[in-house]
């Protein structure tokens, strides 16, 4: 990896999975699943705290986009 100063990509907010409530749960569902697959839901017998854990940053990390409409 390659630290590079100078930026690449811009990305306006929102978009089709934060249009409304029932978008946002699909895909923190299709999210969940794809960490559960992936092993990032935690170590065996921990459950899912992790993933979820993750998911709830994940959509947290969004709540300013709700604001500024």
């Amino acid at each position: 990896m390659v630290y590079v100063p100078e930026v690449l990509v811009r990305m306006r907010l929102g978009g089709k999975s934060n249009r409304n409530l029932k978008e946002i749960l699909q895909k923190s569902r299709e999210d969940y699943q794809i960490l559960r697959r992936h092993g990032r839901g935690g170590p065996p017998g921990t459950g899912s705290l992790v993933a979820l854990s993750a998911l709830v940053w994940k959509n947290l990390s969004k709540l300013p986009q709700f604001i500024r409409r």
